[in-house]
């Protein structure tokens, strides 16, 4: 069972109406006020950036890079314009302009815990370990940054990418910390106790994943998986009828009867 790197980056798409902000002014020798419309930069940036990821999320990369271009001319020093602009070139899979982008958000004074959180996930898609464990745990340094937890999860995938898993469990560990419940890192950790044959571990931490989320047939063949290196063919057989009870016609249930002769 392969998780990889969860896609954490989310771009609220705001509902921005107003590109202005009126100020008042009177005329001269008289006390009659006048409303006047003054052009805000920050929100025209924003609402055109809130028009390229709807027009990205409809498939018309044209229109998308057209109203981005037009968000970062408006607001260039808006750390936020150019996350989106980052996000743009991903999905056109971009990668240097992608890392440039991100490089630029991350530089301004207005840089959040989420532009580094989610350039620490490109980073280690690009296999840049040593890079994106730094930027996570920027992440997780900057002020009023909330999705703790998320960093640390994703510093455990990235670790386990690279090959360090003692590293990734420390970090997992630290996610469980912030947040018992995220199913990513309570699987990731019973994978990891597999791979260094510690059943007793594996089936605990699939025990916890099952507080916490409904049995699937993906867990219960996982369940299976455990207990036949473990060799308790008791226990295989108990995973087998749930799984069989309970998702009859999924595959892991055709698989578990088909070896059963």
């Amino acid at each position: 069972m392969k998780h990889g790197m969860q896609k954490i980056f989310v771009m609220t798409l705001m509902a921005l109406s107003v590109t202005g902000c009126v100020t008042e002014r009177t005329y001269s020798g008289t006390d009659t006020p006048v409303a006047e419309r003054k052009f805000d930069k920050v929100s025209a940036a924003r609402e055109r950036m809130q028009l390229g990821l709807t027009y990205l999320s409809r498939g018309n990369s044209e229109q998308a890079k057209y109203n981005l271009n037009k968000a970062v001319e408006h607001a260039p020093n808006l750390s936020e314009v150019h996350v989106a602009m980052a996000y743009y070139y991903q999905t056109v899979d971009d990668v240097v302009r992608t890392e440039e982008s991100y490089k630029r958000a991350i530089s301004l004074s207005d840089a959040t815990g989420d532009a580094r959180n989610n350039f620490g996930v490109f980073l280690c898609q690009q296999g840049k370990f040593a890079e994106s464990e730094n930027m996570f745990l920027e992440a997780i340094n900057t002020p009023k940054y909330t999705r703790t937890a998320s960093s640390y999860e994703n510093l455990g995938v990235c670790s386990r990418k690279a090959g360090n898993k003692e590293k990734a469990r420390q970090y997992f560990n630290m996610a469980l910390k912030y947040d018992p419940r995220r199913q990513v890192t309570l699987l990731e950790l019973t994978e990891l106790a597999m791979e260094e044959a510690d059943y007793g571990d594996a089936r605990e931490q699939l025990a916890r994943y099952h507080r916490v989320v409904s049995e699937s047939a993906e867990s219960l063949a996982l369940g299976i998986k455990i207990e036949r290196a473990a060799n308790d063919l008791e226990a295989v057989k108990r995973f087998g009828i749930l799984l069989i009870a309970k998702f009859p016609a999924s595959p892991q249930a055709k698989n578990y009867r088909a070896n059963l002769n």
